[in-house]
């Protein structure tokens, strides 16, 4: 099979946790693909504003919010899907009655209702500037891509239940959940990306490790688990390659001939 396109989760998958940083070896490997005319693009629950950790290397594009907002290389956006503003506002009127924090991600910052342990953790965790506290009156004059929701798995789906019954929510850390309309999801993403460089389905490739990969992995012609992804992560994907820290990319590139 040619392969015109390969797409990389960050965190887990490129970016090791215990590193916080890419290997040279996988960095070699993407300059690689892109010098024999594949195009590498990033597909991350990550704004574009917090991808510094691979922002020294070349790519032709970005999945970004999980799909709700892609852009080339230059940054010109190829599809953009802010959450409507009746599902923030019946958010916010359930903050209101039960607070919790919530991490609401715009298109250049990452802002919160209110500061807590959870969400230090998490920012030291995938090593990011901890997010900016700021009123919701703030919070809602913004566009926001995506919220992260610091509740388990049963709040959660009370939360979409009850309050946002259009959205669907995916975890890659048991801290929180990724919560995106059900419509925008990595898979998608691809979509709005290989159609915008004129490529097919079946010629691309996706590499990830969390629960938001899911759609991707499933998606994309060959699907690429990581070795440190869960075993319902692995268990959607076409082929589980090493960990992040052993690098599983360049492994399964090597395996399926792109190296």
């Amino acid at each position: 099979m040619k392969y015109k396109a390969v797409f990389f989760d960050v965190d887990g998958t490129l970016v090791s946790f215990a590193t916080h940083r890419v290997s040279p070896a996988v960095e070699q490997a993407i300059k690689e693909l892109r010098a024999a005319g594949v195009k590498v693009f990033i597909a991350t629950g990550r704004m574009l504003s917090m991808l510094d950790h691979v922002r020294h290397i070349e790519f032709d594009g970005y999945v970004a919010y999980n799909g709700a907002c892609c852009t080339d290389a230059e940054g010109r956006i190829i599809y953009s899907d802010p959450i409507p503003q009746r599902y923030m506002e019946a958010l916010r009127r359930r903050l209101e009655e039960r607070p919790f924090p919530v991490a609401f991600m715009t298109f250049g910052e990452m802002l919160l209702n209110y500061e807590h342990p959870s969400v230090d953790w998490l920012a030291e965790h995938i090593d990011i500037p901890r997010p900016r506290v700021a009123p919701m009156d703030e919070i809602m004059s913004h566009e926001v891509y995506q919220i992260c929701v610091f509740l388990d798995e049963k709040e959660t789906e009370e939360l979409l239940r009850e309050t946002l019954p259009e959205c669907t929510a995916a975890r890659w850390i048991p801290l929180f959940a990724d919560v995106n309309m059900k419509h925008i999801n990595k898979g998608a993403g691809i979509d709005h990306v290989i159609n915008h460089f004129g490529i097919s389905l079946g010629e691309t490739m996706a590499f990830g490790d969390g629960g938001n990969d899911i759609a991707m992995l499933r998606h994309a012609a060959v699907g690429v688990a990581m070795g440190n992804a869960s075993k319902e992560v692995q268990a959607t994907a076409d082929y589980t390659t090493g960990t992040v820290d052993e690098d599983g990319v360049v492994q399964a590139l090597v395996h399926f001939g792109l190296l």
